[in-house]
């Protein structure tokens, strides 16, 4: 026992229910547990999918940072925030002034295979006469078992047949730290210049406690002297000893509730918290979209963005293709290719009319030849990013493209979403070619032997009923993706808040700790190890009707509302009001002024959310099993299966089974009424009797929500402080 073991269990639920520093309990409930960090399985990775990981890491890291550590600005009364109170001291740089995250080689990237557990906390009370008994290893619980038996009761005032079981209450912080109940408290000394743990006796000189549980509230517990009955205080109180270690000789008076730890139960929501994150993981190849994302890319992230959404571009000129050839051995073909193109078409195509009708025809072809050859070489050198022509972007994107590493987190970025959604299209939405017999994509309006009826005369019966149900949804296309490609992973955690900062606790807000889990050794080497998980599995994909959108956004009158030019698609207008998006979305803003952008971001979110309720409900999978990925520029969101075990094809069999009927259940008006009725239309229309979600399953931890937006109902989103009812998506697509 006094040994760690170990627990199987799935991927996903090791990397997060079960991940290093969690407590549970096993089927059953018996015996509260912690896991331990375990080194997993080896897990091989493209080079640009682990940079991205380790991007992720930093870029939430950084965020994190940033925002515990400004927790308090502003208010000069209150003690100033240091940086080891902000995140894992790993986290630091060497003068632990700012946040730097470890080298590469210091993480340990596994497929979580197993973890390993201990039991915790190892405190015990009697049932019958309350007493107490804890001990601090394993070891030393071992040794001791035979004193937790009911023949032996330490109770000095009146033995009894002792019915010991496990104190299901521990004491958490915001550093990250628990701590098992004691009586007794940890303090700084200024003596000895550490902190050190300090166990009290009663003014009778007996080291025996009872703990006193009488009380509704577990902050009200006491110790009470098993030999006088006399309470140790009024109730238990604990400090954290990594906080006392920081403030260190600048403990205060004024610092105390600083350190003060809050009891809680173990299951509690608040005793832990997994931090991870999620992308579409593209692999074989596909990612070359992605690489305009990179440093020192914009000038390719730009041209990309000006095809895609119909910006001005400039001519390309063979001075430009020389230019770009010049120097680059490897496009030295292309170049004397494309200057061949270039001087027969220079020759041939001013004396054409000149040539006799006979060889007019032979000319004509020469000609059309070169233009694809010349165009040929474009596209190439265009798509190796060789050839980067000038575009003409407005300030407004071309400031959010330069800002867009401070102002987005990853998962919210236009721009690296519309890049991924292009990158969606080039290797499953646009592909018609069949693996194993199937497309990786199919249309629920161009079906497919697997997805039609099993009558197939009646396939166009059915495909004609549901464009006409996807039209009164406002949607321009939906359909099953097969294999919707993702890469979750975790690495650390956090107590008592997901978020960076705990709101006005005891009179201030605390800064929450960003803890990386416990090193593992791998390899002779210490490192921190980040559990990856690769899944595969159906996802439905969703894209919105462009000219509908663009009317009911401009019917919102949002001061920031847009307007195209001739040839531009609604996302060169999003990508310039794109506003900020931290991980943690906690500066959205409540105002008469409510951003356009915000307004199309809940349209998408509370769509996606409205499906996977009808989702989960046709198909019979938890809605905790579900997920959801959301491209704004491209008026598009994808619903997937989140899981690792094996995939039965659910999406599909709904489709089969009651496609058509779940689409005519997501116009029923009852599908956006909810339970609360107009409490919750007061306050924004989204709680969680209505479009809420669990929070594995919202990208947007159920922020920028509100049914709304779908259908009127008669107010508006938090967002919108003008006091005024807006129309909803629904009553402008069906008036």
């Amino acid at each position: 026992m006094a040994k760690a073991k170990t627990m199987n269990r799935s991927r996903n639920q090791l990397a997060t229910a079960y991940a290093p520093e969690s407590f549970f309990t096993f089927e059953g409930g018996m015996g509260a547990c912690i896991a331990r960090s375990s080194a997993g399985e080896p897990v091989q990775l493209s080079e640009l999918t682990m940079d991205l990981i380790f991007h992720r890491i930093s870029e939430l890291g950084q965020a994190w940072f940033d925002t515990a550590s400004s927790a308090r600005d502003g208010d000069v009364t209150k003690p100033r925030i240091l940086p080891a109170q902000c995140v894992d001291h790993a986290m630091l740089d060497p003068a632990r002034t700012e946040f730097q995250l470890p080298g590469q080689d210091r993480f340990y990237l596994c497929r979580p295979s197993h973890m390993e557990y201990t039991p915790a906390p190892l405190t015990f009370v009697c049932r019958t006469c309350g007493m107490f008994q804890g001990y601090e290893t394993l070891a030393e619980l071992d040794k001791n078992l035979k004193d937790l038996t009911p023949e032996h009761c330490p109770n000095p005032k009146k033995k009894g047949q002792c019915d010991w079981e496990q104190l299901d209450v521990i004491f958490v912080h915001w550093s990250g730290h628990w701590e098992a109940a004691f009586p007794g408290q940890w303090h700084w000394s200024d003596r000895d210049a550490k902190v050190i743990k300090r166990f009290d006796n009663c003014v009778c000189g007996s080291f025996q406690f009872k703990l006193n549980r009488r009380s509704a509230g577990i902050g009200d517990w006491f110790f009470e002297c098993a030999a006088c009955d006399k309470p140790l205080s009024p109730k238990w109180l604990q400090n954290d000893r990594d906080t006392l270690r920081i403030l260190g000789p600048a403990m205060a008076p004024d610092r105390l509730t600083e350190v003060r730890m809050q009891a809680a139960p173990y299951r509690a929501s608040s005793a832990y918290y997994v931090k991870s994150d999620l992308f579409i993981d593209f692999k074989d190849g596909s990612q070359q979209l992605l690489t305009r994302l990179l440093p020192g890319r914009d000038a390719e992230l730009k041209d990309f963005v000006a095809r895609q959404y119909g910006f001005t571009a400039e001519s390309i000129t063979d001075d430009d293709v020389k230019s770009a050839c010049d120097g680059k051995p490897e496009c030295a073909n292309d170049l004397a290719d494309y200057l061949d193109a270039v001087g027969k078409i220079r020759d041939v195509e001013p004396h054409l009319e000149s040539f006799p009708d006979i060889a007019r025809a032979a000319m004509k072809g020469l000609l059309d030849t070169a233009y694809k050859s010349r165009q040929r070489i474009l596209d190439d050198l265009r798509q190796r990013q060789i050839l980067v022509p000038k575009v003409d972007l407005p300030m407004s994107v071309m400031s959010n493209i330069r800002d867009r590493q401070s102002k987005f987190a990853s998962k919210f970025d236009p721009f690296r979403l519309a890049i991924e959604h292009a990158t969606l299209k080039n290797t499953r939405l646009d592909v018609e070619k069949k693996t194993n017999g199937k497309k990786p994509y199919v249309s629920f309006t161009r079906l497919d032997e697997d997805l039609a009826p099993e009558d197939k005369n009646k396939t166009g019966e059915v495909q004609a009923v549901t464009r006409a149900l996807l039209d009164r949804l406002g949607l321009e296309d939906m359909g099953l993706i097969r294999e919707f490609d993702l890469c979750r992973f975790s690495f650390g955690y956090s107590r008592m808040e997901s978020t960076p900062i705990l709101r006005d606790k005891r009179g201030m807000d605390m800064p929450v700790r960003l803890n990386l889990f416990p090193p593992v050794k791998q390899n002779d080497a210490i490192r921190y190890p980040v559990y990856v998980v690769q899944q595969g599995n159906e996802a439905l994909y969703v894209r919105l009707k462009e000219e509908i959108v663009l009317e009911w956004l401009k019917s919102l009158k949002c001061s920031d509302m847009f307007n195209l030019n001739p040839g531009e698609k609604i996302g060169a207008g999003l990508l310039g009001a794109a506003q900020s998006m931290n991980p943690f979305l906690d500066n959205l803003p409540e105002t008469t002024s409510p951003p356009v952008y915000f307004y199309l971001y809940t349209l998408l979110h509370s769509y996606s959310h409205l499906l996977m309720k009808h989702v989960s409900e046709y198909s019979g999978l938890d809605l905790g099993s579900l997920g959801e990925y959301i491209f704004p520029a491209d008026l598009a969101f994808v619903v997937y299966r989140n899981g690792t075990t094996m995939d039965l094809g659910n999406l599909s069999s709904l489709w089969r089974n009651a496609g058509t009927a779940m689409l005519t259940a997501l116009l029923a008006s009852k599908a956006t009424q909810c339970g609360t009725g107009s409490l919750c239309t007061e306050r924004g229309g989204a709680c969680p009797d209505c479009v809420m979600m669990p929070e594995t399953s919202c990208i947007a931890g159920n922020k920028l929500l509100s049914r709304s937006v779908l259908r009127s109902i008669g107010g508006s989103p938090r967002l919108d402080k003008r006091g005024l009812p807006i129309r909803g998506y629904f009553d402008m697509v069906q008036p």
